[in-house]
C-alpha cells in the first residue's frame, strides 16, 4: 500500500492547463518501416488469396481452403488514387498493409471530374471508351496490393452518365437524379452499357497477376451499383423523382407500373376497392388559425418577415407566412419553417393544401417529418416548383413512422430567393373524391406521388419487383457470362428500406454506408459555403447510438455485413473518436468489414503532409494513427461478440407493409440495448415485424461501455485491447489493469487506446501500441466562426499539428517496461521516464514528447 501512494503521488505532477500545445506530426505517405509496433502487416496472409478465395461460412467471411474466418478493415480509393505509377503503388499498398488494412474499395473510378489522371476513361472519350493505360496502373496496383495480402472490392455503376451521342434521346440531359440513378435500373441501354462496363474490366486478364479479375481469389468483392434504389433513399417515400424523370424515360416506368397492375387486378373494380380499402374518414383539419408556426435559420442567411395577403382565410386554416429570403449559406433545409406537435397517426391517410407565391421562380419542398431526433420523414417529402403566380398545391399521404404528438409539416426554403407567401395551409385525415383508378383500362394510371395506404403498398412493391428483376439480371450476367467468383452484392442495404430484403436476397453479403456530421452544403459540393455542428458522436450515445445504431438495424441475419463507407469528415475538432467508437461497435455487433471513405491522394509530388479535405484519412493523423490498434480491436477478434442476439423477423414477401424501413419495424418491436445485444433483421415471417431471440446470457458485458452523461465518454475493457474516447479531460478513467489520469486540458476531449502487438493479455504482453489523440488540424487553418463550424476553403497548409494530451498511465505488467515515444513511422524517438512498483508500470505522455504514438516494451523487447 505504502508503495502504491508513492507511485501515485509522484503521477500527479501535471497542472491543469487553459490548453494544450500543438506539435507536428506526420504518418509519412510511404512508410513501409519493418519490425515497429506500428507494422501489423503479420495479419495480413501473404499474397491474398493465398487460401483460396474469400467465400461465406456461417453468416461471416471465411477462406476457402482453411475456413479461418475473416474480417476486413479496408479504405476507399477513388479517382487518381486508382491509377498511381508502379512506384508509388508499391509504395501505397506497403503502407497499408504496414498500418492494418486488408481490403480496398475501388470507388468512382467513373468520375468526370478528376480528369488529369484521376479517370478511367479517355480524357476525349469520357463514359464512353475505358483508357488502356489507366486499365494497365489500375491493374497493377490490384496486383501490388494482392503481394501485401490486401483484397479488392470492385464497384461498378458509379458515378456514369449518359448522353445523347451514345444513343439516348436528348432528354437523357433533362434527367433530374445524379449519374441518372434509378432509371439506370429500368432503361435497357444503359443496363447493356453496364454489362460491357463490366466485361471491360473484370473479363480482361491482369498482367501483373495473370487471372482475370472475375476469377482471382484476391478480388473478394463486386458492387453492382452505388447507393442506388428505385424504391428510394434512406427517409424518401417510395418512387421519389420518378414521376419528374422526362419522357420517355418516365414512360418506360409507367409502362412497366400498368403492366404490373394488370397483373395484380384482373379489372378496374379491384383496383379501385383495394386502394380505397380502410381509406381515413374525412375530419377536421388538424391545424387552425390558433397554429403556431416554428421557424429556422441555421446558417444565418439574410432571412426577413415580409407581410401576407391573408383575405379569405378561414378558421380550419393555419396563419399566413412570408418571408423575404436574399441569401443562405447552407442547403435547402437550413430555412425552414414548420407546424410541429401534430398528432398524425400510422397507417391514416392525410390531404395537406396550401397555396404558395414567390417572386422569383423557384422550388422549395414540403415534408412531413418527426418534430423530434431523428427528424425522419414520415409519409411526405415533395419538391414543388413556386413563382410570381399564386397557385394551390394539394398532396394525399399515409403516415408512417410518426409518434404521438410530434408530427409536423415542415417546408424547406433555403433554396427560394426573393419573397415567398404560404397560405391557407389545412391538414386533415381522409382525402378528397377522386378515381384512383383512372386511366386503368388505357394503362395510363399514373405514377403515385402520395396516396392511400394500399396504393403506395402496391407502388413499392412494384418497384421492388422492378429493382429485383435488375439485380437478379446482373448477378446472373456477372456470375453465368463472366464468371465472376468474388462475393456480389447490387446496393446498399438501406436504400429501399426493407423492400432491400427483396432485392439483396440473392446477394452474397448486406452493405452500407453512414457518416457522422456529413458537410452540408449551400450548393452541391459547394467548396467556401458548407458547415458541419461539429460535436462528437459519443455525447449522443449516452443517450441513443447515433449513426451506430442506424447501421445496426440493417444488418441481415446470417450474412456477412460490411460498412464500405464510413467517417467522421474532417475538419470536426472530435474526429479521433471515430476509429476507436465503430470497430468497437462492430465488433460487438459481429460485423465483418469495415472501410474508410476515403483515402486520400497521396504519392510523389502530391500534398501528402496535410489534411486534404472533408474524407481523406491517409493524411490525417487522428484517424490513421489509430489503423494499427484497430486492425488488432477488430481484425484480431480482441472485443468478443456479444452473446446476445436477437432477430426481427419481418415479411418474406411484403415487408414494406406497413412497416416499411427498419427503424420503424424496430420501434414497433421494440429495440434492445445495442451495447448488450447484437441484432439482425430477417424476411421470414408473414405475421410482421416480431423479435426472435437467436442467443442469450445472462451475463451483461461489460467490455464496452459508456460512462458518464454530462461529460460522457466510451470505454473498451477487453484483455488485449483498451480504450477510452470523449471527455476525459479533468478526470480519470478505469479499468481491468489499467488507470489513466488526464488533468485538465483543451475542450478535455482525447481518445487513447491500448493494444497488445502480441494479441496477449496486457499485463503479460511483451509490447504494447498506446495511440492517444485528441485535436488535429494544418497549420493556418481558418475558422470562419467562434463555434468552428465552417473553414470554407481556407484549410491551411501542412504539416498537420497534433494537440499534445497529458496523460498518467499506471498499467498492471508482469514486470518492468521500457516506454517510447515513437516517430511518424513508429520508430522509437526518444524514451520516456517510467516506474515499476507493486505489479505497476507507471509513466506520462505530455506534448513535449511531440508524437501521437508509444510504445510499452519489455527489456528483451528493447534489445
Amino acid at each position: 500500500m505504502e508503495a502504491d501512494m508513492i507511485l501515485l503521488s509522484a503521477l500527479v505532477v501535471l497542472a491543469p492547463q487553459a490548453s494544450a500545445p500543438m506539435f507536428p506530426f506526420v504518418i509519412p505517405w510511404d512508410d513501409d518501416a519493418k519490425g515497429t509496433v506500428t507494422d501489423v502487416s503479420f495479419l495480413n496472409t501473404m499474397p491474398a488469396g493465398k487460401n483460396g478465395r474469400i467465400v461465406v461460412r456461417n453468416g461471416h467471411y471465411a477462406e476457402e481452403k482453411t475456413g479461418r474466418r475473416v474480417r476486413f478493415l479496408g479504405t476507399n480509393f477513388t479517382g487518381r488514387m486508382a491509377f498511381p505509377s508502379r512506384e508509388d503503388a508499391d509504395k501505397v499498398a506497403a503502407r497499408l498493409a504496414k498500418l492494418g488494412a486488408n481490403i480496398v474499395r475501388f470507388h468512382h473510378l467513373q468520375n468526370d471530374w478528376d480528369l488529369n489522371g484521376g479517370t478511367i476513361w479517355k480524357e476525349d472519350r469520357i463514359h464512353r471508351e475505358i483508357d488502356p493505360e489507366r486499365l494497365d496502373r489500375l491493374f497493377y496496383l490490384i496486383g501490388a496490393l494482392k503481394k501485401q495480402g490486401i483484397y479488392s472490392n470492385i464497384n461498378l455503376q458509379t458515378t456514369r452518365k449518359y448522353f445523347p451521342d451514345m444513343g439516348f434521346p436528348e432528354s437523357v440531359l433533362q434527367i433530374p437524379t445524379e449519374f441518372a440513378k434509378k432509371i439506370d435500373k429500368v432503361d435497357r441501354k444503359m443496363i447493356e452499357l453496364q454489362k460491357d462496363y463490366a466485361k471491360q474490366v473484370l473479363d480482361v486478364v491482369n498482367p501483373y497477376t495473370g487471372l482475370k479479375l472475375s476469377e482471382d481469389p484476391a478480388v473478394a468483392v463486386v458492387e453492382i451499383n452505388n447507393e442506388n434504389s428505385l424504391v428510394g433513399w434512406p427517409g424518401e417515400v417510395p418512387g421519389a423523382g420518378l414521376a419528374a424523370m422526362p419522357e420517355p424515360f418516365r414512360g418506360k416506368i409507367v409502362a412497366q407500373w400498368n403492366t404490373w397492375l394488370k397483373h395484380r387486378y384482373t379489372d378496374r373494380k379491384g383496383l379501385e376497392e383495394s386502394w380505397l380499402q380502410g381509406v381515413t374518414p374525412a375530419g377536421p383539419s388538424l391545424v387552425t388559425q390558433e397554429s403556431k408556426w416554428t421557424h429556422e435559420n441555421q446558417s444565418n442567411g439574410d432571412v426577413q418577415p415580409a407581410g401576407v395577403n391573408i383575405e379569405g382565410r378561414t378558421q380550419d386554416q393555419a396563419p399566413p407566412i412570408g418571408f423575404e429570403i436574399r441569401s443562405n449559406p447552407g442547403p435547402d433545409w437550413h430555412v425552414q419553417s414548420h407546424l410541429a406537435g401534430l398528432d398524425l397517426k400510422n397507417g391514416d391517410t392525410y390531404t395537406l393544401r396550401f397555396w404558395a407565391k414567390s417572386s422569383q421562380e423557384n422550388r422549395a419542398r414540403v415534408a412531413a417529418t418527426l418534430d423530434q431526433p431523428d427528424w425522419r420523414f414520415i409519409g411526405l417529402n415533395r419538391t414543388f416548383d413556386i413563382g410570381p403566380e399564386e397557385r394551390s398545391y394539394t398532396y394525399v399521404f399515409t403516415v408512417n413512422g410518426a409518434e404521438p404528438n410530434h408530427g409536423r409539416i415542415a417546408f424547406s426554403l433555403g433554396d427560394v430567393r426573393g419573397n415567398v407567401e404560404i397560405k391557407h395551409l389545412s391538414l386533415a385525415p381522409g382525402m378528397p373524391n377522386q378515381d384512383v383508378a383512372d386511366g386503368y383500362e388505357r394503362g395510363e394510371v399514373a405514377l403515385p406521388e402520395g396516396g392511400t395506404a394500399r396504393q403506395m403498398a402496391d407502388y413499392a412493391e412494384f418497384l421492388a419487383d422492378t429493382e429485383t428483376a435488375y439485380s437478379t439480371e446482373m448477378r446472373e450476367y456477372l456470375r453465368r457470362v463472366l464468371n465472376v467468383k468474388a462475393n456480389l452484392v447490387d446496393t446498399q442495404q438501406s436504400w429501399g428500406g426493407l423492400t432491400s430484403l427483396k432485392r439483396e436476397r440473392g446477394s452474397d453479403f448486406a452493405d452500407n454506408h453512414s457518416y457522422f456530421q456529413h458537410p452540408a452544403f449551400a450548393k452541391s459540393w459547394d467548396p467556401v459555403e458548407w458547415t458541419i455542428p461539429n460535436t462528437p458522436m459519443v455525447a449522443q450515445l449516452a443517450t441513443g447510438y447515433a449513426e451506430l445504431g442506424g447501421l445496426a438495424q440493417y444488418r441481415v441475419a446470417g450474412r456477412p455485413y460490411a460498412v464500405s463507407e464510413y467517417n467522421h469528415p474532417a475538419p470536426n475538432d472530435f474526429r479521433a473518436e471515430m476509429m476507436p467508437l465503430i470497430m468497437s461497435f462492430a465488433a460487438l455487433q459481429n460485423w465483418d468489414a469495415i472501410y474508410t471513405f476515403d483515402y486520400g491522394a497521396t504519392g510523389t509530388g502530391l500534398e501528402n503532409e496535410k489534411i486534404q479535405g472533408f474524407f481523406g484519412v491517409a493524411t490525417d493523423p487522428s484517424k490513421m494513427a489509430f489503423f494499427p490498434s484497430a486492425a488488432l480491436m477488430f481484425r484480431g477478434f480482441a472485443v468478443a461478440p456479444l452473446k446476445n442476439e436477437v432477430v426481427l423477423e419481418v415479411p418474406m414477401e411484403k415487408p414494406w407493409v406497413p412497416e416499411f424501413t427498419a427503424w420503424s419495424a424496430w420501434g414497433k418491436a421494440g429495440l434492445p440495448d445495442l451495447w448488450q445485444t447484437r441484432i439482425a433483421i430477417q424476411a421470414s415471417n408473414p405475421r410482421g415485424p416480431v423479435l426472435k431471440k437467436t442467443a442469450s446470457s445472462s451475463t451483461p458485458s461489460k467490455t464496452v461501455r459508456i460512462e458518464g452523461r454530462e461529460k460522457p465518454f466510451l470505454v473498451v475493457d477487453s484483455p488485449s485491447t483498451k480504450a477510452a474516447v470523449g471527455f476525459v479531460g479533468n478526470g480519470s478513467v478505469k479499468m481491468q489493469g489499467l488507470d489513466l489520469r488526464f488533468p485538465a486540458f483543451g475542450n478535455n476531449f482525447a481518445t487513447v487506446t491500448l493494444a497488445a502487438h502480441d494479441r496477449r493479455r496486457l499485463d503479460q504482453s511483451s509490447r504494447i501500441l498506446l495511440t492517444l489523440v485528441g485535436k488535429v488540424e494544418n497549420q493556418d487553418m481558418v475558422w470562419k466562426d467562434e463555434k468552428r463550424t465552417s473553414v470554407g476553403d481556407k484549410w491551411g497548409n501542412g504539416p498537420t499539428v497534433a494537440e499534445g494530451i497529458p496523460c498518467q498511465v499506471r498499467l498492471m505488467a508482469s514486470g518492468p517496461r521500457s516506454v517510447y515515444a515513437l516517430d511518424g513511422s513508429g520508430k522509437r524517438r526518444r524514451a520516456v521516464p517510467s516506474r515499476f512498483v507493486n505489479g505497476h508500470v507507471a509513466f506520462e505522455t505530455d506534448a513535449k514528447y511531440g508524437t501521437l504514438w508509444y510504445e510499452v516494451v519489455t527489456e528483451a523487447g528493447v534489445k
